[in-house]
């Protein structure tokens, strides 16, 4: 690919002006919002297990929306009513073009008839579930990494609901390595496929799915979870951004290089959300014209560090 011309860094570049001025009413408009749910762990391995992963999650969530958007019920310190609650204000505060992402980090239970997300007292069941996401108007997306999770499916479809979830059916009732796959997915840099530096909810399925069924096949064993994934808007939905929480350094070439990029980031989000309203030509066009620019971005951030690296 050939590089571009340079650009003239003593001045501030006014196509970044115009990218940031188009796409940060956009991103106001369509807020994300995260919801995490840690279970309880039953043994301290588990219980270790979780509490690392909703660290993990929450670091994710940091990369694309503001703290006051990210709420973690942790185990042993809220009750099924708290959670109720919190919905039920979630779909006061909530617009339509906004987005909600809720993890459920623990075990399930399934006993031919209801569903049980595993907490400190009363659980919260499939019946639960329902009534809070259903009176959410947002499109939205569930992720339960747990045991029996595959219950859900037909309890939660939606056209505007996408699930995530670590087993095909209730009947899948040990415990799940899907969890730990998922959320390292989310700061793995090979589970981003076209290279953006976001990591979508079908990036990083497809990513934990691989790693579930490598372990059991190099392990010899019968696999007892096999995750699957219900709804089409996965591919639209970013859960993290690479490299967000890494230190930009002192340097104003670079700091305009990573601005345009995230500029361009934005774009690409965006337009994912705007998918439906396009044609499939149209959104493909536009799709490689923002990936193009993004891939030229990225050449010249690496040249600019590679600069700085020779500088010391």
């Amino acid at each position: 690919m050939v590089a571009p011309p340079a650009l003239e860094f003593d001045l501030i570049n006014p196509r970044i002006t115009v990218l940031l001025t188009m796409f940060l009413p956009l991103l106001a408009a369509a807020e994300l919002q995260v919801v995490v749910i840690e279970g309880l762990g039953g043994e301290e391995r588990y219980a270790e297990q979780f509490a690392e992963q909703v660290v993990a999650l929450e670091s994710a969530a940091s990369s694309l929306t503001t703290s006051d958007r990210i709420r973690i019920f942790r185990s042993g310190d809220f009750a099924r009513e708290t959670v109720v609650g919190f919905f039920a204000e979630l779909a006061e505060a909530l617009q339509a073009d906004d987005r909600l992402a809720v993890f459920l980090i623990g075990h399930g239970s399934y006993d031919d008839h209801e569903y049980k997300f595993n907490i400190a007292g009363p659980d919260l069941t499939d019946g639960d579930l329902y009534d809070m996401l259903n009176e959410i108007n947002s499109g939205q997306l569930l992720i339960n990494t747990g045991s029996s999770s595959g219950a859900l499916a037909d309890r939660l479809k939606s056209d505007e609901r996408t699930l995530i979830l670590a087993t095909r059916s209730g009947a899948e009732r040990h415990a799940t390595r899907f969890g730990h796959y998922f959320v390292a997915a989310l700061s793995d840099g090979s589970a981003d496929i076209d290279k953006n530096r976001l990591v979508t909810a079908e990036e990083a399925y497809e990513f934990a799915a691989r790693q579930v069924a490598d372990y059991y096949e190099r392990n010899g064993q019968l696999a007892t979870e096999h995750p699957k994934i219900e709804g089409e808007h996965a591919a639209r939905f970013s859960l993290a951004r690479l490299g967000a929480a890494q230190p930009v350094r002192e340097d104003s070439q670079l700091r305009i290089l990573i601005g345009q990029r995230d500029a361009v980031n934005a774009e690409i989000e965006d337009l994912r959300l705007r998918r439906d309203g396009m044609t499939p030509d149209a959104y493909q066009a536009e799709l490689l014209n923002n990936m193009l620019e993004l891939a030229t971005l990225e050449e010249d951030i690496e040249r600019r560090e590679a600069e700085l690296a020779n500088e010391r």
